[in-house]
């Protein structure tokens, strides 16, 4: 066998497929709906108590069917707007972050995309409020700030489980993304 038959071996000059396909995909969180299921309780609970007084005391004589009726048609308002906007939440919003782009996901019916490059973002900030530590499990929202992006100057992300490990994240890979630029463009 000839040796100079033997075809130089050619490098992969693409980028690499591991670094390209990392992406790091999260969702709605319930968690964060826990202090308005809280405060829905109470509402309800002083709802039919507040029936259940006006009924003994005789306030409620004339009006009792339709204090009663209008206490329970409330009550159900409530939970089903709640519930409703709960797997509104929990079904549609989703995000993914990749080594380039930041990507959003919602709507029921008409879904929409929405993309931000992640160079483009100027800061990242980390929200959680004394109800989202307490009551939602440690839930918060964070807040990307883009002058560049026209469809996003200020794009938030609410009801996300683990917040600080996602905004790391994120910040990290928008350094990452900045850097990799300021090396290419020698700047």
């Amino acid at each position: 066998m000839n040796e100079n038959n033997i075809s130089p071996t050619v490098e992969n000059t693409e980028p690499n497929e591991k670094n390209e396909k990392e992406e790091i995909q999260w969702s709605y969180s319930g968690k964060a709906m826990r202090a308005q299921c809280f405060l829905y309780w109470l509402i309800t609970f002083l709802l039919f108590g507040g029936g259940l007084c006006a009924a003994f005391t005789g306030w409620l004589n004339n009006f009792y069917f339709w204090g009663w009726i209008g206490i329970v048609v409330v009550t159900a308002l409530l939970w089903l707007q709640f519930f409703a906007a709960y797997f509104y939440r929990t079904w549609t919003l989703h995000y993914k972050l990749t080594t380039h782009r930041l990507y959003t996901y919602h709507g029921l019916f008409t879904k929409t995309s929405d993309s931000m490059e992640l160079v483009y973002i100027e800061d990242v900030q980390l929200v959680q409020t004394f109800w989202d530590r307490l009551l939602n499990g440690g839930v918060g929202r964070i807040v990307i700030f883009s002058s560049a992006d026209k469809t996003h100057q200020r794009l938030l992300i609410t009801g996300i489980e683990n917040p600080q490990s996602i905004f790391e994240k994120v910040d990290t890979a928008r350094a990452n993304v900045r850097a990799k630029r300021a090396i290419i463009s020698g700047s």
